[in-house]
């Protein structure tokens, strides 16, 4: 009697144990299916899904002006003068125009501006503002303030108009050093030289 009751629990055990290895190999091969012939063939079993991705989508913004005062960022390139003024963006039912007005350039230098998608103090303004984040990367998708004139006596200007209104990821303006003085050739990837955050006023 004995005997057979330890036969049956060992039946049942290893009955259990053969089950849950089956369910998780069918959940495997599931899987791998789902990635497709090469994956399956690589052997890669993927990692379960983490949490769904993404943050909080672009509010609009108030009509009204929305202004901030220009520093140099921490990597401007050395010997870059110190450079001041203000931008600003002004939201309407014509849709946005934004503006600025600089002092501490270079005459002989070329610069240009955009509206960034940062604060300046997060990685020193981000990247560019883009009305469809999914859309291309210039104009008008994007807010270019170039070129930015500059008078004998370093004082810069500029300005760019969109039929559409900026939400709240334009967080921004930075003035950007297109072509040193002297230079024959534009920067590969101009060096960011002065931010200037755009606050509701």
């Amino acid at each position: 009697m004995r005997a057979r009751r330890f036969s049956n629990t060992v039946t049942g055990n290893l009955s259990v144990r053969i089950g849950a290895r089956a369910v998780t190999a069918a959940l495997a091969l599931a899987a791998v299916g789902a990635l497709g012939p090469a994956a399956a063939h690589a052997g890669v079993v993927p990692d379960p899904p983490g949490p769904a991705a993404g943050g909080p989508a672009a509010a609009a913004l108030a009509a009204g002006s929305y202004s901030g005062t220009f520093a140099n960022v921490a990597d401007a390139p050395a010997g870059t003068a110190a450079i001041t003024g203000t931008a600003k963006m002004v939201i309407s039912a014509a849709g946005t125009k934004v503006s600025l007005a600089a002092t501490g350039l270079d005459p002989k230098a070329v610069y240009v501006a955009h509206v960034h998608n940062q604060p300046c103090a997060t990685a020193e303004g981000g990247t560019h503002f883009q009305f469809d984040p999914k859309g291309p990367m210039a104009p008008p998708n994007e807010i270019w303030l170039t070129p930015v004139a500059v008078t004998p006596k370093g004082a810069g200007s500029a300005s760019a108009s969109s039929t559409m209104k900026a939400n709240s990821s334009a967080k921004s303006v930075v003035i950007h050093l297109k072509r040193p003085a002297g230079a024959a050739t534009d920067e590969a990837k101009p060096p960011k030289l002065a931010c200037a955050d755009l606050a509701h006023k």
